[in-house]
């Protein structure tokens, strides 16, 4: 369920995301927003969205607060999603690996599906349910925020409100 798009600017990342929650047959959207369990969030230097579960996201929330990837390279961000993986683990050793994330740092996006493929990504990417609208989108020049407004029209499984973190690049 869900989109989050992503696209790199000369001089910036931006980040876009739907609110959809959804629980059973249980759709939340009018009282989510970027906040503590929003799917976008900026903590240490970083934008992180992710679709999927919301315990692993909270998870995110909490461990980012204080570790970050060492550098902006794929090994870096692959040793920061093992160290998280760990870490989850060791606080609910029923912990699964299921969600997807894109993360932002240092002026470079990065794309994590599968668990353990980490991409670096040049210009755009999306995940979710949405991802194929949101990436039609950038693909054709729309912003991330258009990207999503899109999907959220086209996807059942994805709803407004819409988050954006726009974030500069240190030239």
């Amino acid at each position: 369920m869900s989109v989050v798009a992503a696209r790199k600017y000369t001089d910036k990342l931006v980040f876009a995301s739907d609110s959809i929650r959804v629980s059973g047959y249980l759709k939340e959207t009018s009282r989510v927003t970027g906040g503590e369990q929003g799917k976008l969030f900026e903590v240490n230097n970083m934008i992180i969205g992710s679709v999927g579960y919301i315990m692993e996201l909270s998870f995110m929330q909490i461990f980012a607060r204080n570790h970050r990837p060492a550098a902006a390279t794929v090994e870096a961000v692959l040793d920061f999603i093992v160290e998280f993986y760990a870490w989850a683990k060791s606080k609910d050793d029923g912990f699964g690996r299921k969600n997807d994330y894109l993360l932002g740092i240092e002026g470079e996006i990065f794309r994590v599906s599968d668990s353990y493929l980490v991409e670096k990504i040049s210009e755009f990417s999306a995940i979710g349910a949405g991802e194929h609208f949101a990436l039609t989108a950038m693909y054709l020049d729309k912003t991330p925020q258009e990207a999503v407004e899109i999907a959220n029209e086209l996807c059942v499984y994805c709803s407004g409100p819409i988050n954006v973190i726009t974030k500069a690049i240190n030239s």
